[in-house]
């Protein structure tokens, strides 16, 4: 049996897309004949199918506790990946011969770990392709810009460079200085095959999580400034038989926020809070009870939405605003609907227009929700990435 290794500080983490990207591109890979190893911090999640190799972090998190939360997370991992990438020099040297994909990395201790290896063949995401912007924050901002010297070594040591989208490639080939002709490939986010995924009905969802029957749009994921709350809660607002159900933890943005965001226009009981980290076993309840996702976001974003993607798998139609990358996937492939960033009119009438929805039209919208969960799924993510890193292995 062939080993791949897949290398994700945050796979073990209650935050972010990193469980959920790795547990399906280990499954997808593992149904391509791999042994997977995943070398990862310490943390409260479990992955199944795959070989999980940790760096304990517990005298870093008594340094961190002392630390403002939000300089918690730029300080973890300028401190601990290096210690995680030892980790992976060990595993490495038990199979020499191994491709490693760097699902996610720190930038300075990544570009010095790649001038030393000498195994398998390389690969890595980037899920972020922005160096230059203003709008992430302070500190992120000032990290990114002092690492994008280390970016561009990374990427120029890396025998495959993956981005979600024709837009993220063009700015990662700019912003790092990289000629058209480098080894960078647009690989779409992957999600579950609908095939393989038990949705219960709408009635069944809602009566275990306790929500209301009616029009259900679900915010699902961790609060982020670069989604559109605003015009999420204003469009809902406009549409009386809508509900908005939250599904996810606090990030930049607090519950308080969103519930006094909710009260400015309001929505009253037709703003549901769900404040926790919603566990993969979950999603089939959260995505059953909705009838529309959203996924509006800042056009600025610079990365990519799992859940935008993740929710093909359970035929769930999206309303979407944001990067052109996103704006682009929705309208290919006929899996819901777009408006311009911050329209609230276009948004109340997106959700009218679904509700509105003939049977033969639903249907016909769930038909290429369905197409595209298959022709996207992480089997077919898998065996790109295989192809590209193990050309010499059949399964």
């Amino acid at each position: 049996m062939a080993t791949f290794i897949v290398y994700s500080p945050g796979a073990l983490q209650p935050y972010g897309h990193a469980f959920d990207y790795v547990g399906g591109l280990g499954s997808g890979l593992c149904d391509q004949g791999y042994q997977v190893h995943v070398v990862t911090h310490d943390g409260p999640l479990v992955l199944s199918d795959v070989m999980v190799h940790t760096a304990t972090s517990a005298a870093w998190d008594r340094l961190l506790d002392v630390l403002p939360s939000r300089l918690r997370r730029h300080a973890f991992r300028l401190l601990a990946e290096p210690r995680l990438l030892s980790t992976l020099r060990r595993v490495t040297a038990e199979y020499p011969d191994a491709p490693v994909l760097f699902e996610t990395f720190e930038y300075l201790s990544l570009a010095r770990y790649l001038r030393r290896h000498n195994g398998g063949l390389t690969g890595g995401i980037f899920h972020s392709t922005t160096f230059r912007s203003e709008r992430e924050g302070v500190l992120r901002t000032a990290y990114k810009r002092v690492s994008a010297r280390a970016a561009r070594r990374i990427a120029r040591n890396l025998a495959v460079v993956y981005v979600h989208g024709p837009h993220m490639r063009r700015r990662l080939l700019d912003e790092l200085s990289l000629p058209e002709t480098s080894p960078v490939r647009v690989l779409a986010h992957g999600a579950p095959d609908p095939a393989d995924v038990v949705l219960p009905s709408r009635e069944k969802a809602r009566e275990v999580l306790g929500l209301p029957a009616g029009n259900i749009l679900l915010s699902f994921g961790t609060l982020r400034h670069d989604k559109d709350l605003p015009t999420l809660v204003r469009a809902v607002a406009a549409t009386p038989d809508w509900v908005l159900v939250h599904a996810g933890p606090e990030g930049d943005v607090s519950c308080r926020e969103l519930e006094q965001l909710g009260e400015a226009n309001g929505l009253g009981d037709r703003l549901l809070i769900h404040k926790r980290f919603i566990p993969a076993v979950e999603h089939p309840l959260y995505f059953g009870a909705a009838d529309l996702v959203s996924a509006l976001y800042d056009p600025a974003m610079t990365h990519e939405s799992g859940t935008a993607k993740r929710v093909r798998a359970f035929s769930r139609p999206l309303l979407a605003a944001g990067p052109p990358d996103l704006l682009d996937y929705v309208t290919e492939w006929g899996v819901g609907y777009t408006i311009p960033p911050g329209d609230v009119d276009a948004a109340a009438e997106a959700l009218r227009r679904h509700a509105g929805l003939s049977p033969e039209d639903a249907a016909a919208l769930e038909q290429r929700i369905h197409r595209a969960g298959q022709d996207l799924s992480w089997r077919a993510v898998a065996a790109t990435i295989a192809a590209d890193l193990c050309p010499h292995y059949t399964t």
